[in-house]
């Protein structure tokens, strides 16, 4: 009796995991990324409290936070699977798939930003300054180029190096 239960569950599993992933999310790998920066961000931001105000002023605060963070990524990362990987007469609408790139990349970046500005609050010149400054233009413009363009001038070229 109890392996025909365990079987039917087994069956609903399989098909509610394919359903999942094929309609609501799929990239696991990305989760465990991001929730290493959400982690890293939360740690950072209570010892950043600790060092300022002291043991007494943690709360629940911060896990109610890290949870609500928790969920709206999620919310958001549901968003950008379907916007990048619906079907229209089973043929993929390749339009939309920069959207699914462009929101994991902004919330990645705005991780990052948080955690290099919680790192820099403990203890300042960790992260450098041309670092934090790139994720949050990326974060106020969402042009992909705020993060790679180099804003230090280019060096002289040697014209004696060969070229080829």
């Amino acid at each position: 009796m109890y392996a025909k239960g365990y079987g039917m569950f087994a069956l609903w599993l399989t098909v509610f995991r394919e359903l999942f992933a094929k309609y609501i999310f799929n990239d696991w790998q990305f989760v465990g990324f991001l929730f290493v920066l959400i982690t890293a961000d939360t740690l950072f931001a209570m010892l950043k409290v600790i060092r300022t105000q002291g043991w007494r002023s943690l709360s629940f605060k911060e896990s109610e936070k890290f949870l609500i963070k928790c969920f709206l990524y999620f919310g958001v990362l549901v968003l950008a699977h379907v916007l990048g990987n619906f079907l229209i007469h089973g043929k993929p609408f390749a339009f939309f798939t920069w959207v699914e790139y462009f929101l994991c990349s902004y919330m990645i970046a705005r991780e990052g930003f948080s955690v290099a500005k919680n790192i820099n609050s403990i203890s300042p010149g960790t992260v450098p300054f041309w670092l934090i400054e790139r994720l949050d233009k990326f974060q106020k413009s969402g042009n992909v180029k705020d993060l790679a363009k180099d804003s230090t001038p280019e060096l002289p070229k040697d014209n004696n190096t060969p070229t080829s």
